[in-house]
């Protein structure tokens, strides 16, 4: 634990960057706004079979990645299934099939094992898990009952049957085949003739795709998860493309939010984490733009309007207090594992956080400076540690001769 804990303060102290595992003890100030998404989505509404989707906004350094990472880390405490897709220029999201095969690229339950196969696989796990013979019974049931279920696409549940069966009889050959096909690779006709299906043409994909994007949310909850939380994170700007894709991205977000109330049994939490000029263009298409805007003066998601679209970072609070929240948090992880190593005074320590806050508000005073402040909290509780004092000391002498 302590290697992994120094590796992220050295990544953080680097670029800045939120941890991609434990996000949730590095979190400060943020404690009510997170507890409401858990009563009302997680827990509420996902209990339900209910779905949603809101849209995160802020300029790069506004924290939000950090937000959907610990949106996902408590969502897997809740026991739900998280997929996290980057968009970025090779992602093209006006396909709806190239989102599909994304986020079931990475569907995890832990951060460590990714893609359906682990899926199936933990399902199998956990139903077999403390199981009797009877038990197993009702397992077997609920496999051949599959094909029988209620799911957007019809054939969906079939090949989940089949792949199970696969799975119990360790029947590689046959589970590959249908494990790609659920994967995305639904145009292919060969693959298609070895299943015993209709390849899907290119005109007919998007549609066909997002049928399977709803079954495969109406299958996990059907699996015994509490609901799946997908997040889309901008941070490499892959929806700055032309204008006539932008105008598609707005089409598709439209229908995915209409299709989102609509489907029944799903229980999706769907977060896209934006910069403001995304949200800006947004404006221009009228539909959706009504649909993401407060209901009034006074009743934004940071009024207390939990069901809120929009959570815009820049009217969190006060700055100031979110940047000495931030510092101390951090200061306090840091000492909870290496206190012992370090032999400057706890005093001395805060005089020196309180200094690095102060200096980055002077540097930039605004929404976006929260990863200036991580860096600089991180470099210099590193330096405190044997050993890492002289290196850091040399690093900023070269940087200042440079």
């Amino acid at each position: 634990m302590r290697e992994s804990i120094l590796t992220t303060f050295e990544n953080m102290a680097a670029y800045g960057t939120a941890p991609e595992n434990r996000v949730i003890q590095f979190t400060a100030g943020s404690e009510e706004l997170f507890a409401r998404l858990d009563q009302i989505y997680l827990k509420e509404r996902f209990s339900r079979g209910e779905s949603d989707q809101k849209f995160v906004v802020g300029p790069f350094g506004s924290g939000k990645t950090h937000f959907i990472n610990h949106l996902m880390e408590l969502a897997r405490e809740r026991d739900c299934v998280t997929s996290k897709v980057t968009l970025n220029k090779e992602i093209d999201f006006t396909k709806t099939l190239v989102v599909y095969q994304e986020v079931i690229r990475n569907l995890t339950t832990n951060n460590e094992t990714y893609g359906l196969k682990e899926l199936l696989l933990q399902i199998k796990e956990r139903k077999e898990k403390d199981s009797t013979n009877a038990l197993e019974d009702l397992f077997f049931q609920w496999i051949n009952g599959l094909d029988k279920y209620q799911f957007k696409l019809n054939e969906y549940g079939k090949l989940m049957k089949r792949a199970f069966l696969a799975i119990y009889g360790e029947n590689e050959i046959e589970l590959e085949p249908i494990l790609r096909w659920l994967s995305g690779e639904i145009g292919n006709k060969h693959l298609a003739r070895d299943l015993g299906l209709s390849p899907i043409s290119g005109n007919e994909q998007n549609r066909y795709a997002q049928r399977m994007l709803h079954s495969l949310f109406q299958f996990i909850k059907h699996a015994g998860f509490q609901g799946t939380v997908v997040t889309f994170d901008e941070a490499e700007q892959g929806f700055q493309v032309e204008r006539k894709k932008v105008a598609r991205i707005h089409s598709l977000l439209m229908s995915q939010l209409n299709s989102l109330v609509e489907l029944r049994n799903g229980a999706v939490f769907i977060v896209y984490a934006l910069t403001p000029d995304m949200i800006e263009k947004m404006e221009n298409f009228a539909a959706l733009q009504q649909r993401l805007a407060d209901p009034g003066p006074g009743m934004g998601f940071f009024d207390g309007n939990t069901y809120a679209p929009v959570i815009d970072l820049a009217k969190r609070g006060d700055p100031i207090q979110d940047l000495k929240s931030i510092a101390s948090k951090l200061t306090g992880v840091f000492l909870s594992y290496f206190s012992q190593e370090i032999i400057v005074s706890q005093e001395e320590i805060n005089r020196k956080i309180v200094d690095i806050v102060t200096e980055t508000i002077e540097s930039e005073y605004s929404s976006s400076n929260r990863r200036e402040l991580v860096k600089r909290t991180c470099t210099y509780l590193l330096s405190l540690l044997p050993g890492k004092k002289e290196i850091l000391a040399t690093r900023a002498t070269v940087e200042d001769e440079v």
